[in-house]
């Protein structure tokens, strides 16, 4: 997958932190927004502070993120509910158990988030600059 970023810092080891802007989120006031996301990422090709940037990530670790970031606490929601009637319980019992297994996927996600961070599994390399 490939994204357009903008070079933020770059440091001698051959990184760099860049900011790759989320569409969907992006409000076109960097002063406020918070939109776009931050990530370290292999210096290959020089690039230096301010400049735009094409940057790359492999498809199949990311893809599997998004889809355990996404759907694992969506099933698990519905699936404590179904669980909690299931087992006869009033309503009242089934909503507080699907919240208590969306709050179970939330500490599964954090988790998985500082797993991925140990183990570097989301690695960002940039390939290119961004022609104007």
């Amino acid at each position: 997958m490939t994204q357009t970023a903008q070079v933020k810092q770059t440091f001698p080891n051959g990184t760099a932190v860049v900011a790759v802007v989320r569409q969907g989120a992006c409000a076109h006031n960097c002063s406020e927004c918070g939109g776009c996301m931050t990530a370290l990422a292999q210096n290959t090709v020089g690039a230096r502070e301010g400049e735009l940037v094409v940057v790359e990530t492999e498809n199949a670790n990311l893809m599997g993120v998004i889809a355990f970031v996404y759907l694992v606490p969506m099933v698990l929601l519905v699936a404590g509910y179904l669980a909690a009637q299931a087992f006869g319980l009033t309503q009242a019992w089934c909503i507080l158990a699907s919240v208590a297994a969306f709050a179970v996927s939330i500490l599964m996600v954090v988790a998985l988030d500082r797993s991925a961070k140990r183990r570097r599994a989301l690695q960002f390399r940039i390939v290119r600059l961004k022609s104007a």
